[in-house]
């Protein structure tokens, strides 16, 4: 079945006052999954827009983005909710947003399970202590949040309460051309197998079709793939439907159209869109 794709405020004024996109977004059938997108813009975000970030089942963070706690705080979601941040890699846009995370659950004293923070094994650990570090946690031990930290290597599967992942190495470097650990991800929904692949940065790399075979959804990046290429990868796929992220504004109608000369079925991620991947029949 095809994705679909609501915006939040629509989503809001659907369900009537007073109810708000985080009960929206928990309105799903058995075994679908809801994308909310949070940001979808490039390393340094257009002004007003956040850079690419995603939340999925209200649960799990992809990516922090610069901002992805008051994000979701904006849109309705509660970051005390969150049971797992999964990091594609360790480039400052997708983990600059931790500090600020970390402050708020620690400081609102978050309940249940360790917030599960999953990410590539070589810089995580490293990262989530500069982070905590940054907060002067040896200062004011009482905002540690409580956590559990989960490093990754590409071939590893992770389980979450609702949803399982698989990960896959894409192809990505640094400033002076080193190569990243850098990771794809699908996500599955355990309910009834509503999945959907995110791309995470990558160069143009064939390899992700054959992880992403299939796919109803593949969200790829549209910084570092060429909008063609990332139309290829889809296309290679046999995907159900591409969303470019991680683009510029100016940009964004000239990469739409060449993505489209490729594969059809594409389309701009927009932040505050809420996607539904529904179970397959």
């Amino acid at each position: 079945m095809t994705p679909t794709r609501r915006r939040f405020v629509v989503s809001a004024a659907a369900v009537g006052i007073g109810m708000g996109l985080e009960a929206r977004a928990a309105e799903r059938a058995p075994g679908g999954m809801k994308i909310a997108v949070l940001g979808d813009s490039s390393c340094i975000p257009d002004v007003g827009r956040e850079t690419a970030c995603y939340l999925i089942n209200g649960k799990h963070l992809m990516d922090t983005g610069w901002c992805a706690a008051l994000r979701m705080r904006q849109h309705g979601f509660d970051p005390l909710k969150l049971e797992s941040i999964l990091l594609t890699h360790f480039h400052q846009d997708h983990y600059i947003g931790l500090p600020q995370l970390l402050f708020f659950t620690g400081l609102r004293k978050r309940q249940g399970p360790p917030l599960r923070i999953l990410g590539p094994s070589e810089h995580l650990a490293e990262v989530v202590e500069a982070a905590l570090a940054f907060l002067q946690t040896a200062r004011f031990p009482e905002i540690v949040p409580n956590y559990e930290l989960v490093p990754l290597k590409a071939g590893d599967k992770a389980e979450m309460s609702d949803v399982r992942v698989d990960v896959f190495a894409a192809k990505h470097v640094s400033g002076a051309n080193r190569p990243e650990q850098a990771f794809a991800y699908k996500i599955a929904d355990k309910a009834g197998g509503a999945w959907a692949v995110f791309s995470g940065d990558t160069s143009y790399h064939p390899p992700l079709a054959e992880f992403a075979k299939g796919t109803p959804l593949l969200i790829h990046d549209a910084a570092h793939t060429a909008a063609k290429d990332a139309a290829d990868i889809a296309e290679k796929a046999g995907a159900g439907r591409l969303l470019l992220t991680h683009y510029s504004q100016p940009l964004a109608s000239r990469l739409l159209a060449q993505a489209r000369a490729v594969f059809a079925n594409t389309e701009l991620a927009k932040e505050g869109d809420l996607l539904e991947v529904p179970a397959p029949r």
